[in-house]
């Protein structure tokens, strides 16, 4: 293994705590998309509130991350990136701890939702797979897949407030890839509390290992 756990830790608490720090430029946030009013309007739902806003781009149904700012009183949404199974799943459960498949199979038993039993069985068939989660913060709610390589490790996590990310870890070196310029950027000015060399890449992405809502398909 390239990193001890312990110290990987360390470095995904950092870019979380990357969610916190003053910005002069908007990140990414969370949004649903209800419904379309019309040909040009959407009701959406945008934390705590719902707003009216206008796209001439056609927008589908779903949860998303975005640039979100206010312009002349109207709302401007931008960079869409619909969210991954795995952090919509997450958004439902209160997280506990999976470093071992004991713990795993634990909450499988002790599910008192059917949210939490999809979500821990995914959990569990990831683990057979060598793709580990960790969660960090239950209040921002930051999770984390990785998985060990010979001379690295991989992972993808996602934010609140910076979106979805995917990493890979080197002795010295520490690679990031995000859809959203913004999340680069904050990330790279603030590499020092990394201790590690940055670079930033802009490209989409996707979890290690994507959680199936289906249970019939899941060992597919």
């Amino acid at each position: 293994m390239p990193l001890k756990i312990s110290k990987t830790a360390k470095i995904l608490k950092a870019l979380n705590r990357f969610q916190t720090i003053e910005f002069n430029t908007t990140l990414p946030v969370k949004l649903e998309i209800k419904e379309q009013l019309n040909d040009i309007k959407y009701l959406i739902n945008l934390g705590k509130k719902e707003v009216i806003t206008k796209s001439f781009v056609p927008l589908k149904k779903g949860k998303y991350f975005a640039l979100v700012k206010e312009l002349h009183g109207n709302i401007q949404i931008s960079n869409l990136k619909k969210l991954s199974n795995i952090a919509i799943m997450f958004e439902k459960i209160t997280p506990k701890e999976v470093h071992t498949k004991e713990q795993i199979l634990h909450h499988l038993a002790n599910a008192n939702t059917k949210e939490e039993f999809i979500f821990y069985m995914n959990i569990l068939l990831s683990f057979e797979r060598k793709i580990y989660h960790l969660f960090i913060n239950e209040e921002k709610k930051a999770l984390f897949q990785y998985k060990f390589h010979k001379n690295k490790l991989q992972f993808y996590a996602v934010f609140n407030n910076l979106g979805e990310i995917e990493g890979e870890i080197f002795n010295q070196t520490l690679n990031i890839f995000s859809p959203f310029k913004n999340t680069l950027e904050l990330i790279k000015q603030n590499e020092n509390l990394i201790n590690l060399k940055v670079n930033t890449f802009l490209k989409d992405v996707k979890p290690l290992y994507e959680f199936n809502e289906n249970l019939i398909n899941l060992k597919a």
